[in-house]
Formats: C-alpha cells, structure tokens, sequence
C-alpha cells in the first residue's frame, strides 16, 4: 500500500520508490514539484515531492493502490520537544563525525609514524644533536593530541527525504481533494478513468489549453497524441470561435483535439477535431 499525503486539497508523493512503482506500474505520472538539492538555481529539472491531479489520487483510492493521509502537526510550530529532538541530532551527527575522522586520522599517524620519526631525527642531526632514541609510541600520542577538534561548520549534513520526526496520521477520503471530483468534476474524473482503463498515459493539459494530453506510452519517450476537453453534457452547445481555435491550436502543436462529453448511460463519448484541409490531404 502506498500512501499519498494532502496538503491544501492537493495530493503529493514524497517516497522514491513510492513514485517509481506509480510511474512504471500505474501509469501515473503527476507533477514533480521539487527542487533538486544536486542541481540548485534552476528550475528546468524538478524533484520530490510529486504533486498529484485530483483524478489521478481519486483513481489511486478508488482502485486500493494508494491511502490518502493529512499530517496537520507538520503546518504547526514546532514544540520545545521537538526544537531539543533536533538539536540531539544534529549534537549526534557531530560526535559521530568527529569519532569516523579521529579513527581515520589516527590510522593515517600510524601509517606515517615511521616517516615522521626519521623526519625529526634528521632535524636533530642537521642542529648538531646527538642520534636520541626515539618512542615511537610516545610520538604517536604526540601527534594524535594535536589533532583539532571537528568543527560544526564542517560537518556533512543529511538532508532526509522524508520527516525523520514521529507524525500524528489522519486518514482522509476522496471528498478531501480539490478540486472535487463531484458536481462538475464529475464528467473530468470519468473521462481520466475511462482513458486510464484503456492502458494509456495521462497528464494535465493545462499548457496546451485543455483538460488532459494522452499519450501512447510513457511521456518520457512519446509525445501526446491527443488533447482532451471534458464537456459536462452532449447537449452543451459550442460558439462556433470556440471550436475553431481548439482546432487551430491541435494543428499547431500537431495533436488531435478530442471533445469527451458523458451520455444519458454515463457511457463516455469521444468527438475529433479535424480541419477539412487535413481530412481530404
């Protein structure tokens, strides 16, 4: 099972796994909304967390792939507690740190102790200094106080991809989402459903100025096929002007604009748009 977490009526994924298997299993492809911390001051290349439409996180809860979950204590400020739990860690991470860097840098003195010795004792000699014999251990433990302490600044710090923090879970349904997918977005979430069931690929058409592009297969490797507009009923009626730039704008990005439109039985209905120069040519 995996869960979606809601924030201001928008579904999101934040688990990597999570986002592969509904990408590659599921067909879902959602909204990578983050900022990849690899690749910052830019905006061309997305990360986690995936933003969800919400027919894709209603058609995921319908179906039993996904639960949908709130996590209000994450919008609130946080308690004392939790200010102390944060600096415990990052108090942690430092005296871990410190202990991996002295090991390491005392096996480095060890290795090179020899080195050292013969070092110092040719200074004595250049001085004039009689040959003294030399502890090797008790230059060892010279050069290992010398070592400076880890200083915060340098520390690496771990950037958790999910909240390392305990968090209160509240289970939400398919009327949390927005916009719903009742009343009007109704008609909207079972034309993504029906698209869906027919094996295809689906995101938003917003840039193109309709509801959903469909795609033959994954988005990464194919381009859309078809531009969508949902209509509430088959006896909606069109401005002619309407029609003709949903059309002009389909040739333009070289697509195939589709009206869906929902019949008295619910059955869902595909209307093209084709100009009469593209049809005898």
């Amino acid at each position: 099972m995996i869960y979606i977490y809601l924030e201001n009526g928008v579904a999101h994924v934040w688990n990597s796994e999570d986002w592969f298997e509904l990408r590659t299993k599921h067909r879902i492809c959602g909204s990578l909304i983050g900022a990849i911390s690899s690749h910052p001051r830019q905006n061309d290349f997305k990360g986690l967390p995936m933003a969800l439409m919400t027919e894709e996180a209603a058609l995921l809860i319908e179906k039993g792939i996904c639960e949908l979950y709130s996590l209000p204590n994450l919008t609130q400020k946080p308690s004392e507690t939790c200010k102390e739990a944060a600096k415990d860690l990052d108090q942690k991470l430092l005296q871990e740190q410190s202990e991996a860097l002295r090991k390491r840098r005392i096996e480095q003195i060890s290795q090179k102790i020899d080195i050292i010795i013969a070092g110092k004792r040719k200074k004595l000699l250049a001085k004039g200094m009689p040959d003294i014999p030399m502890d090797k251990e008790t230059y060892l433990q010279e050069e290992i106080s010398k070592l400076p302490p880890l200083a915060p600044a340098h520390v690496l710090v771990y950037l958790p991809t999910e909240h390392h923090m305990k968090t209160d879970e509240v289970k939400m349904t398919i009327q949390d989402l927005e916009p719903s997918i009742s009343g009007e977005g109704a008609v909207k979430y079972a034309v993504y459903k029906d698209l869906w069931e027919q094996g295809l690929y689906i995101t938003e058409g917003l840039k193109f100025g309709c509801d959903f592009l469909v795609y033959p297969g994954d988005p990464v490797k194919f381009h859309a096929m078809y531009m969508i507009r949902c209509v509430g009923s088959e006896t909606v009626s069109f401005q002619p002007s309407t029609l003709v730039a949903f059309g002009r704008l389909s040739v333009a990005v070289n697509k195939i604009a589709v009206v869906a439109t929902c019949g008295p039985q619910n059955q869902i209905n595909y209307q093209t748009l084709q100009w009469h120069d593209s049809v005898n040519g």
